[in-house]
């Protein structure tokens, strides 16, 4: 609204801007566009005894973020007359709102925070905790609701023990509102936990105006940050090919352009993937050595550690030390495993908030000039539990690690094969009972005398409903009543999608219902389009290979995979249309099966050809193009 202003006209608010040298005949449409995308509370002008102009127009914002994106207008042009804007100082006393008197509890909302309904949300804060609780109790009697996404259980830096509260995400809503419903109020370890929905951080908006603007290159550095947790983008033994041939130059004491020579009669890229090789078999051996099962990394579904982060991209000849300095800062830590050449490292966390404090401030992080990569470590990773503190490093070795496993590394991939077909056929039988996104539907405004049958009977009239629940709440005499909202469930999105135009606004017990698809429902956690290499037990002598990049030749295949042995030959099948380019994969067929054996052993963890991983598998006695043709359309359709 627009207010006239005298001349003692000042700020009436903390957030006001003063506006000096606008145009005399300035309307307050002008004065909002001059400021858009920004939206004033109220527009005063400063106006004379006389009623004229004089010139300068107060401006009432709703935030200090408000206010600083407002002040980088000045010198900017309204009615072609350059304005000068700056911020009003003399709030007067009176204007300043009085702290609430809340209860300690009733924390005030933040500029960055907003309210969600929790059946959106589905965040819980609960306060009240035991000091001697920790995050696996917390975890044991909040899971039974259903399945947790987090749990951020706040602990004193010194102590190590709880703050008295915490957070509990639910991976669905309603879970977290029947946790809420029936938690709240309840006795845990002799103190009545208190559980309120949680606040939710604003999700920040990219804008050219905004201070905190930056480059695409930090924009994107946040973005992998708030990805880090994913593991679309994991790979367990990921080794940097700077870091490889830096590894190589200082192992065989030659300098890194030797190794990177061009000019030499065998490729570069085939000399950087057989020394990643290398690397890679050093590392699997000392991982070994001191006590990590191997077998958990096969599992690339299971559970992951809470204390345990595999730590990659460091770069070569990083010594404890520097990772102990680095992470020690976030909490105490057990073990710090670091084989020979500094590429790959483990370190293992007493504390899982620490833990987790840690991963989220250090992925993607400045380590010696490039970025750590950060994973959590499977669960089971090391065979003896904790110390209470110890570090590893092991020396360097005279002779230099072979290609060829040893028994132990040979029998840990014939487990990890094991484990991963168990793994497939686990997969295969959760997929039936997954819900297919999209399906369902949050409805609210709903009477509280509605029934979930009146409900159900409504929203069936457009498709076949799945399943249908109104969100309840006890009151002090223990009954059950509606809290005003539900979900709908129905079998198929299309149906979803039909009751959500034709429902949206319907009259259900007198109530306008308002109707969209459950947000939750359809924001999908971030899936790897990584396919699984396939575990078969070894028939022939000939490998099938996929992922080959386009730019690699047949020399260069061979050129690798003679390393290993004798090859009887080599194919990459070529495109159609006669352009001569391969089709990303092809066929390696030995002398021997021993000799195919060691190439598959050793290439198949984490062997990058200019930057592409090599996915390896046992070739069919009598695979054939057409075949692969045909196995590819079958698990397409």
């Amino acid at each position: 609204s627009v207010q006239n202003q005298g001349s003692s006209a000042e700020a009436s608010t903390p957030h006001t801007v003063k506006l000096r040298g606008v145009p005399p005949d300035v309307t307050e449409q002008k004065i909002r566009e001059f400021f858009l995308p920004l939206k004033p509370v109220a527009i005063r002008m400063g106006k004379s005894t006389q009623g004229k102009n004089r010139g300068y127009i107060f401006v009432d914002l709703k935030s200090e973020a408000d206010v600083r994106r407002a002040l980088k207008r000045k010198k900017e042009y309204i009615g072609g007359r350059c304005v000068e804007v700056f911020r009003c100082t003399n709030t007067p006393k009176e204007t300043v709102t009085a702290k609430p008197e809340n209860q300690p509890w009733q924390r005030r909302k933040r500029d960055d925070e907003e309210e969600e309904d929790l059946a959106e949300s589905g965040r819980l804060f609960v306060r009240n905790l035991p000091f001697t609780s920790t995050e696996e109790d917390l975890e044991k009697i909040f899971s039974k609701y259903g399945p947790i996404s987090e749990i951020h259980f706040p602990i004193d830096r010194l102590t190590k023990k709880s703050k008295g509260f915490a957070f509990v995400t639910y991976m669905i809503p309603e879970h977290a509102v029947k946790a809420y419903t029936e938690m709240d109020g309840q006795v845990f370890q002799g103190r009545m936990m208190h559980l309120l929905p949680s606040t939710i951080k604003k999700e920040k908006i990219q804008d050219a105006d905004a201070e905190d603007s930056s480059s695409y290159k930090k924009q994107k550095e946040a973005k992998d940050k708030a990805n880090s947790a994913s593991s679309h983008n994991w790979n367990t033994l990921f080794v940097g090919t700077n870091a490889v041939a830096d590894a190589i130059a200082q192992k065989y004491n030659a300098s890194k352009s030797r190794v990177l020579d061009h000019e030499s009669k065998d490729s570069v890229a085939v000399r950087v993937a057989l020394g990643e090789t290398e690397l890679v078999q050093e590392i699997r051996q000392f991982l070994i050595e001191n006590g990590v099962s191997l077998d958990s990394f096969s599992q690339a579904a299971g559970a992951r550690s809470k204390t345990v982060i595999l730590v990659k991209n460091l770069p070569a000849s990083t010594s404890v030390e520097e990772l102990e300095d680095v992470f020690g800062k976030h909490g105490s830590l057990g073990r710090v495993l670091l084989p020979a050449g500094g590429v790959t490292a483990i370190v293992e966390f007493l504390e899982p908030t620490e833990a987790k404090q840690a991963f989220t401030r250090l992925a993607y992080s400045k380590f010696h000039s490039v970025p750590l990569y950060l994973e959590w470590a499977p669960m089971g990773v090391f065979v003896s539990p904790a110390p209470q503190k110890k570090t590893v490093q092991v020396p360097e070795k005279e002779s230099k690690a072979g290609l060829v496993p040893d028994d132990d590394s040979d029998t840990a991939v014939k487990s990890s094969e094991q484990t991963a077909a168990q793994e497939e056929e686990v997969e295969e039988e959760d997929e039936e009972d997954e819900s297919i996104p999209g399906c369902t539907l949050f409805v609210k405004n709903l009477n509280f005398a509605t029934t979930e049958d009146v409900l159900k009977e409504t929203f069936s009239k457009v498709g076949a409903v799945k399943s249908c629940t109104i969100s309840k709440k006890k009151d002090k005499a223990g009954t059950l009543l509606s809290m005003g909202f539900g979900f709908v469930e129905y079998k198929k999105p299309e149906s979803a999608q039909k009751a959500l135009r034709r429902l949206q606004g319907c009259s259900v017990d007198g109530h306008k219902l308002e109707v969209k698809i459950s947000e939750r429902a359809i924001r999908p956690t971030v899936k790897s389009s990584r396919k699984k290499q396939t575990v078969k037990k070894q028939t022939t002598s000939k490998i099938l290979v996929r992922n080959i990049p386009f730019q690699a030749t047949v020399k260069e295949i061979r050129e690798l995979f003679s390393t290993f042995g004798e090859l009887k030959t080599v194919r990459l099948p070529k495109k159609m249309a006669g352009t001569g380019s391969h089709r990303g994969f092809g066929f390696v067929d030995f002398l021997t099966k021993q000799d195919a054996k060691k190439a598959f052993n050793a290439l198949c963890h984490s062997t990058h050809l200019y930057g592409r991983r090599l996915v390896l598998e046992w070739a069919d006695t009598e695979e054939t193009v057409e075949a692969l043709r045909r196995k590819t359309a079958d698990h397409f359709h």
